[in-house]
């Protein structure tokens, strides 16, 4: 097999979950892959970029769940990458924060498999831009450090806070559950009440913003009805000043159903999420489109809301 036939795994970023904010790169990934293993955060309508031949297996993690291990992905990917010519490994967010791609990387590397990383825009780039601010601003914070509030093996580890001392913010990635050991973490080492954000589901349509100081945000978000999704929690003074939403989002929105060609479906798909609408393509009876993909589909539409469906 010449190099350029050798079967190659990209490791790539689907971002925070609108569709929108989806790379070019990533994409053209996923337009080409026979096989996608994609994470439990992946919007699905991402996955319907692809080509009607592909595979998708569902490898997703859900917080605080029961979920495939990571060995078990890993041997996925080297079983799928001796069956298949591109292989994508998807997940949300950046790979290369907190996505455990070193992981992968030196599997794929063991079995001397072509792989390349492909970044996505990160949860906490999204959610700041939500908060109409910058995660560095000059003269308010000049330093930004990535952490993670979720330790392996539910370890209650301290986190590096030191960039709060030397003007700077912090984005604690997968942190709520700990929240307030994480803020009394903050207020035993420092002074100073920051403020603080707390973004759920950062650019989608369920998005929730609280907000409150390092004192006060354990409080406010004890007092929601409901665990809203993922969340990114910003500490520093660029969140200051920002408003918490009043009201609740819905976690299951209406959805709008589109049928007809591909590309005409997919066009109005992205406009529709511009709107703040949430779409999918509907192919779940068109038996040319892989199974796994009809399965997928069949369940999302028999688990939500029908709003109107569209035939183009």
């Amino acid at each position: 097999m010449s190099l350029i036939e050798k079967a190659k795994v990209y490791l790539v970023g689907a971002g925070p979950g609108n569709p929108l904010y989806l790379t070019r790169k990533a994409e053209r990934c996923i337009q080409k892959a026979d096989v996608i293993l994609y994470d439990q955060l992946v919007n699905p309508f991402i996955l319907q970029l692809s080509k009607p031949s592909a595979e998708w297996i569902h490898v997703g993690k859900t917080p605080y769940t029961k979920y495939i291990k990571q060995e078990r992905i890993n041997a996925l990917l080297v079983e799928k990458a001796n069956e298949c010519q591109t292989v994508v490994r998807l997940k949300g967010g950046d790979p290369a924060i907190f996505g455990r791609v070193a992981e992968e990387v030196e599997t794929l590397k063991a079995h001397g498999i072509h792989f390349e990383i492909v970044p996505g825009v990160t949860a906490a780039s999204a959610a700041v831009s939500q908060l109409e601010r910058g995660l560095t601003e000059r003269n308010v914070s000049t330093n930004i450090t990535f952490t993670t509030g979720h330790f392996k093996n539910n370890e209650d580890n301290e986190i590096d806070i030191t960039t709060l001392t030397h003007n700077g913010t912090l984005a604690i990635y997968m942190g709520v559950k700990r929240l307030p050991q994480l803020m009394q973490q903050i207020k035993s080492h420092i002074q100073k009440d920051f403020p603080v954000a707390v973004v759920f589901n950062a650019s989608c349509h369920n998005q929730y913003i609280v907000t409150g100081t390092v004192t006060t945000i354990v409080d406010r978000i004890a007092q929601l009805p409901e665990r809203l999704g993922p969340g990114i929690t910003i500490v520093g003074d660029v969140a200051r000043e920002i408003q918490s939403d009043t009201v609740l989002p819905l976690q299951s929105p209406d959805i709008i159903l589109l049928q007809g060609p591909k590309d005409a479906c997919l066009s109005l798909a992205y406009d529709l999420y511009e709107q703040g609408q949430v779409a999918y393509l509907d192919y779940q009876n068109d038996n040319t489109i892989h199974h796994t993909q009809r399965q997928k589909i069949t369940e999302l539409i028999q688990q939500t809301r029908i709003k109107e469906v569209i035939k183009l």
